[in-house]
């Protein structure tokens, strides 16, 4: 239907958009439009799951929202666990009366570097902006996550987690009390600039 009115372009963004179907997704794909994902008030009003593993599955645009008008949350963090829990629902089903073999839509997850990579560059895939990665020609936006921050929820074991097991943490832990420096578009716009050590 929006498309017939010339209103599927590559400057498009879809919000929420729970009910696309299939058919519905490659047509946003042709296009170039984007998907803002809001999972918590998809969650609160939609009575919903946007199937989003598909989604991506189909090479489709899709940034996070939080949509806070919809939600109690305006952190991203927020959102990319909650697109987490999301995807796990729809994968799982949540109708405990029904067997296990019927419930959900299975292959329905995301990971957390999908989640985090949702927050960051497939928002700026989904603008069209260069955003999100640290590469050549992108702005630099940029966050110090203090691991050690006072009241910091994040507990690590030297030793015995691994890089990917920092980055799970961060990404399902991390709180503002551990947000330290915020940088945008190569500026410091909150916290003050981390002194670096042993770097030559």
């Amino acid at each position: 239907m929006l498309a017939e009115f010339g209103l599927l372009t590559d400057r498009t963004i879809l919000a929420h958009s729970n009910f696309v179907t299939s058919d519905d997704l490659d047509s946003i794909k042709a296009s170039g439009s984007g998907v803002a994902h809001c999972p918590l008030s998809n969650f609160y009003f939609a009575d919903a799951v946007f199937p989003l593993r598909t989604a991506l599955d189909k090479g489709a645009h899709v940034g996070l929202g939080t949509d806070i008008s919809g939600g109690y949350s305006p952190s991203l963090f927020d959102s990319a666990r909650l697109a987490m829990v999301a995807a796990r629902a729809l994968n799982s089903g949540v109708d405990a009366a029904d067997a296990r073999e019927r419930r959900g839509v299975a292959g329905s997850r995301i990971t957390t570097g999908e989640a985090f990579w949702l927050a960051t560059a497939g928002g700026g895939e989904a603008l069209g902006l260069l955003v999100g990665k640290f590469a050549p020609g992108f702005e630099f936006d940029a966050l110090v996550v203090d691991v050690a921050a006072p009241q910091s929820n994040i507990a690590l074991w030297p030793g015995l987690d691994s890089a990917a097991d920092v980055f799970d943490k961060i990404v399902l832990n991390a709180g503002r009390a551990n947000i330290t420096t915020v940088w945008v578009g190569g500026r410091v716009r909150s916290g003050v600039l981390p002194a670096c050590t042993g770097v030559p």
